[in-house]
């Protein structure tokens, strides 16, 4: 069942929105991290309910994300691995907004 896509925040380090994205109308996003291995930051993002990662998980996470096969990388990761890379650079946080 498909709702309302994933919403994806930047935050600064006192939980201010600095930027906003969202997975594609697919949940493609969501698809990779229900797919990725147990132990990864990306299988902590759920579908249901809200996921935060810190800028020291981040940096784990971008890797995950550039890991992928080039042909997972699509707009919506590209695009995440920029909001996660932004988030270090502010020393923030991402927060992933479920359904």
């Amino acid at each position: 069942m498909r709702g309302m896509p994933l919403v994806v925040y930047v935050e600064d380090r006192n939980h201010g929105r600095m930027a906003k994205t969202l997975d594609d109308r697919k949940g493609t996003f969501l698809t990779l991290c229900e797919e990725a291995p147990a132990g990864s930051l990306m299988r902590c993002v759920q579908r249901r309910g809200d996921t935060m990662l810190n800028e020291i998980q981040l940096v784990q996470f971008v890797e995950e994300l550039n890991g992928l096969p080039l042909e997972k990388r699509n707009s919506t990761v590209r695009k995440l691995a920029a909001a996660a890379e932004f988030a270090i650079a502010s020393y923030g946080y991402l927060y992933f907004v479920g359904t």
